[in-house]
């Protein structure tokens, strides 16, 4: 049995993910319900365990079925410290490998609500995904979060199998987005035209570690984008938050990263609220909950999350 770790990085994007990994109906017909379900919990709940576990069974023809996936749906905000930044990148740092070590996963997807970095055009309620990670200093210094790393400033490049985005293995099919995009809800602000669902091996989470404030946006967004661009110019940008390259950092683990798009590049004061984080979110859980299903029909053809050693 293959194990998944989805790691969630705040209580209230947690929150909406599970509504739609477990609504009978939104979620796939494949997807169980959860074996355990530690959910709703408010934003001061404190525990070193899953939010959910999910174990998806299969076999086939002609085989006996057995258990093939178990996954587990952490909330990153759960473990730390209440005396704490929940907007701490080395708080969550400092919380995140110990948990990620002993869960052991063969895959770990970091999840998170993120802006688009687009100015001119909306992708609000989109689901980005993708597998390259960098890593931008927003505030150095910073007396709540004084994250120092050596992969910070450096592009993180993928370590998935590339079947995981190119065919014939790959779950991201014409049919994986209409199946998932038909669900999308439309985010209360600045929605985009057509909400969709974007994976590719060459999307690039930008995550702008140790700010804490959020009027800071304004700037260190743009700031990461020009940082990135003098290093690599051939991998399209695709999402801009705070978390996913620090979950990155935190394991050796393969890894892809899941944006439910809430803003557009400059207007997060503009486009967010806690409405338009739940719609992202929620959407965010869709993407999540047919991917496992895909996941598991990978286990079964014996897919290796790895990127394979030339």
């Amino acid at each position: 049995m293959k194990k998944i770790a989805i790691v969630v990085n705040k209580n209230w994007e947690t929150e909406p993910v599970l509504d739609a990994m477990t609504n009978a109906e939104i979620r796939p017909a494949q997807l169980p319900f959860p074996e355990v379900l530690n959910s709703p919990k408010d934003k001061t709940n404190k525990m070193r365990v899953p939010r959910a576990v999910f174990k998806l069974r299969g076999g086939k023809p002609g085989e006996k079925v057995q258990d093939t996936l178990l996954v587990h749906v952490w909330c990153i905000q759960d473990l730390m410290a209440p005396d704490q930044s929940s907007s701490s990148s080395k708080e969550k740092f400092d919380k995140l490998p110990p948990i990620l070590k002993a869960d052991n996963p063969d895959l770990v997807i970091a999840v998170g609500t993120a802006g688009y970095p687009k100015e001119d055009e909306s992708f609000n309620g989109s689901v980005v995904i993708g597998a390259n990670f960098f890593m931008h200093d927003g505030h150095p210094g910073n007396p709540k979060s004084d994250l120092t790393n050596p992969n910070i400033g450096k592009v993180l490049y993928s370590n998935v199998n590339d079947g995981f985005f190119d065919p014939p293995t790959s779950p991201f099919t014409r049919e994986f987005k209409s199946l998932t995009e038909a669900k999308f809800l439309k985010t209360p602000r600045n929605p985009a035209a057509n909400a969709v669902c974007m994976a590719a091996k060459v999307n690039v989470a930008i995550s702008v570690v140790n700010v804490t404030d959020y009027t800071e946006y304004s700037w260190v967004d743009h700031e990461a984008i020009a940082s990135y661009k003098k290093l690599e110019s051939r991998l399209p940008l695709s999402s801009s938050e705070t978390t996913h390259g620090v979950i990155k950092i935190s394991t050796d683990k393969p890894i892809i990263f899941v944006s439910g798009i809430t803003d557009r590049l400059g207007a997060f004061d503009t486009d967010v609220t806690p409405s338009q984080n739940y719609v992202a979110s929620f959407n965010a859980g869709i993407v999540l909950g047919q991917l496992v299903c895909s996941l598991n029909d990978m286990v079964l053809n014996g897919f290796d999350f790895g990127k394979k050693k030339s």
